[in-house]
């Protein structure tokens, strides 16, 4: 205690001075310890997140209570907040009809042949008098045999027919040789037909077959093609199709409302371009009198002059997520920038997996979800025609504005608890930066809190990237670009993709003006026309 006494001033300035010297160091140390401390959780954070990337599901489950089992589902749009129990709380469910167990019924349509099991001749008479035992009827099991593919050549002869030799034929007007119609083919001089084509290119860009393998497939069947010239039929009908995707631009940039999206692409052989750099295959999609329209296109690079000039003149919502690329396009004059929930609700669910369930993560995500709920529940009541489009968007509005408020004060006060640097502060940070934009999805009915829609768009394309891994050519790239757009939009539309190219390629050069072709859409045509 000496010494300490004797370190003290007797002086009140010297007091003073060693006071604020003191405070200094403890606000320093206390940097220090901050400092410290949010390394060591950013570490941790790093460590837990890397282990959640490798080991764990990679869904955006949200269990409220881990012990509780209930049943989840992977989309934000499904996640809801639970209701706590109590005299005052009420549980409201849906009425539903059973699903009837057993094996689902199949296709009456389908080709059948019966097959009789009868008994000899001398088994159908009496064992006393010899007379023939009465029918009964049958006893009927069915089975389903699937025939193996098989090829059958098909020879077309276009009958030839000379000049007459009558004396007034010379003086007409009439061609010295007439022949029968040609073969509409949609790749010209090709040996398959457009039903084959179809074939190929549904099994590809559908059934994500990569053409090296189809390649195998056909050769079980008896039919010797190359992948080369699967890639040829391939580019063949892009050509082909030119129209339609120039027809699908056109009406995509009268849409009111445009989501986009982009996906990696790796392009082996891209003019200046080392085949290790990564391409990209950008997706916008829009709307023509509320029937979806999807459109791929194909461009090197990810920079913000892709969406920029593909939208040129375009004046409406612009849907995307939160990269950088699209805030200049979304910041022209005409055009509004909508944000996206879901990616908000994902950097917490990113948060809480690192934490754990029970921390702050957890309330941002029970208020991101019920934005979704309001948004569920109003779009059931549209569609069953309990309220019309104007009502919905003013519930929706009134609705959605309370939870907007109530997450931007939440934004605001743990925004000053809650270190920069962790995975909360960075959600946290993101979200403050994001919901200017994602409030503005109810402005339109063709809008909806996330980009899901476009998300599930694109996802076929890169499900079939893993199976076909890369294009060859830009060419390529660009062929695929527009079948994927043609049969996207065609299931978006309730076609069947085969059917649908299948009628397509039939119809498509016949079609004498472009009217004619333009009527072929999928999202202008019918699927039960055809």
């Amino acid at each position: 205690m000496s010494d300490v006494i004797e370190v003290v001033p007797d002086d009140v300035a010297g007091l003073k001075s060693q006071v604020l010297d003191l405070q200094t160091q403890v606000r320093k140390l206390t940097q220090d310890y901050n400092d410290l401390r949010n390394d060591y959780l950013w570490t941790r954070e790093l460590y837990t997140s890397l282990v959640a990337r490798y080991f764990r599901a990679s869904s955006e489950r949200n269990a409220v209570d881990p012990a509780q089992k209930v049943l989840e589902f992977n989309e934000a749009e499904a996640h809801s907040t639970q209701a706590p129990i109590g005299p005052e709380s009420v549980t409201v469910v849906a009425e539903h009809e059973r699903k009837k167990r057993g094996r689902k019924p199949r296709p009456e349509n389908m080709e059948t042949v019966e097959v009789i099991h009868d008994v000899s001749d001398a088994e159908k008479l009496c064992p006393c008098c010899g007379k023939m035992r009465p029918a009964m009827g049958a006893e009927e099991t069915v089975e389903y045999d699937l025939v193996p593919a098989h090829v059958v050549r098909k020879i077309h002869k276009r009958m030839k027919y000379g000049s007459c030799h009558c004396e007034g034929f010379a003086d007409s007007d009439a061609p010295a040789v007439v022949m029968g119609p040609p073969v509409p083919k949609i790749v010209p001089k090709s040996p398959f037909t457009n039903r084959t084509i179809a074939f190929f290119l549904t099994g590809k860009f559908e059934d994500a077959i990569p053409f090296y393998r189809m390649e195998k497939i056909l050769l079980r069947a008896g039919l010797e093609v190359t992948r080369a010239t699967l890639c040829n039929l391939a580019i063949g009908v892009g050509r082909a199709i030119g129209n339609l995707i120039d027809a699908m631009w056109d009406d995509i940039l009268h849409s009111e409302v445009i989501l986009m999206d982009e996906t990696t692409l790796q392009v082996l052989r891209e003019p200046g371009r080392a085949a290790q750099t990564m391409s990209y295959m950008w997706l916008t999609m829009g709307f023509r009198d509320r029937r979806q329209i999807s459109l791929f296109h194909y461009h090197p690079t990810r920079g913000k002059g892709v969406p920029e000039t593909s939208l040129e003149g375009f004046s409406g919502y612009l849907q995307t997520d939160g990269y950088e690329g699209y805030t200049s396009t979304g910041s022209r004059d005409g055009v509004i920038h909508v944000g996206c929930w879901a990616h908000i609700r994902r950097k917490f669910v990113d948060a809480q997996t690192v934490a754990g369930p029970g921390g702050l993560a957890d309330e941002a995500i029970a208020i991101c979800n019920r934005i979704f709920e309001i948004e569920r529940g109003l779009r059931t009541r549209l569609n069953a025609g309990a309220i019309t489009d104007d009502q919905f968007l003013e519930k929706r509005r009134a609705k959605a504005e309370a939870v907007f408020s109530e997450f931007r004060l939440w934004l605001a006060r743990r925004s000053l608890e809650v270190a920069r640097r962790t995975k909360l502060g960075e959600a946290i940070y993101y979200a403050q930066g994001q919901i200017d934009k994602a409030e503005r999805f109810v402005g339109h009915l063709l809008l909806t809190p996330s980009t899901n829609q476009v998300e599930n768009g694109i996802r076929p394309f890169v499900v079939g990237r893993k199976g076909w891994l890369f294009n060859d050519t830009p060419l390529g790239a660009h062929a695929s670009a527009g079948i994927f757009s043609l049969i996207e939009t065609a299931k978006a539309n309730g076609h069947d993709p085969f059917k649908y190219l299948t009628y397509l390629f039939e119809q498509l050069p016949r079609a004498a003006t472009l009217d004619e072709q333009l009527a072929l859409l999928p999202y202008r045509l019918d699927p039960k026309s055809y």
